[in-house]
């Protein structure tokens, strides 16, 4: 029975599944990579939308992507395509778990970041001359990713910019004062 399908998916992924409908089945669940709960190392994640018509599971449902993070358009793109390429093989068997399931493991495997340092502009995972990776750290609300260097270095100048504006204006400031006492 389908509802007891959408149940299942309430169950497997409990408060990371918001069922919009139990009839035809529609529901968005909050997928991310296997990193044994360990934020720190996630550096991707999916609202995945899966909505079934009534036809559902003789007709494979639409899946689409709600929000995301870490993820560029083409990674996107990617991750949604392979779900619903997945949801054609299975026509005609329950298979909404099983989407959510594929899901979680191309995330696992995008898991890293993509693009470039938003400050050097230069690969975030690009191999240096001995053949390892340059270091690089997340925000974790956002999960923009800087090489580590270039995050450390743009900290320092806006310490010391900061240092910098606040002696001015002290100087400004005591030069305006000895101005109004002359």
């Amino acid at each position: 029975d389908v509802r007891q399908e959408v149940a299942a998916v309430a169950s497997v992924y409990g408060d990371d599944c918001h069922v919009v409908c139990g009839f035809p089945p529609h529901v968005v669940v909050h997928v991310r990579p296997r990193t044994a709960d360990d934020s720190s190392q996630q550096f991707v994640e999916l609202f995945l939308g899966i909505k079934a018509s009534s036809q559902y599971p003789k007709e494979p449902p639409h899946v689409y992507a709600v929000e995301s993070k870490g993820l560029d358009e083409n990674r996107q793109t990617y991750l949604v395509s392979s779900i619903q390429n997945k949801a054609k093989e299975l026509s005609c068997y329950p298979m909404l778990v099983t989407l959510c399931e594929e899901a979680v493991e191309i995330l696992s495997n995008m898991n890293h970041p993509a693009g470039d340092c938003p400050l050097c502009l230069y690969p975030l995972v690009q191999e240096d001359k001995d053949g390892s990776a340059l270091p690089f750290m997340k925000l974790m609300s956002c999960y923009h990713c800087f090489h580590s260097d270039c995050i450390m270095r743009w900290w320092e100048w806006l310490q010391n910019d900061d240092t910098d504006s606040k002696k001015s204006s002290t100087a400004v400031t005591t030069e305006a004062q000895l101005s109004i006492t002359m």
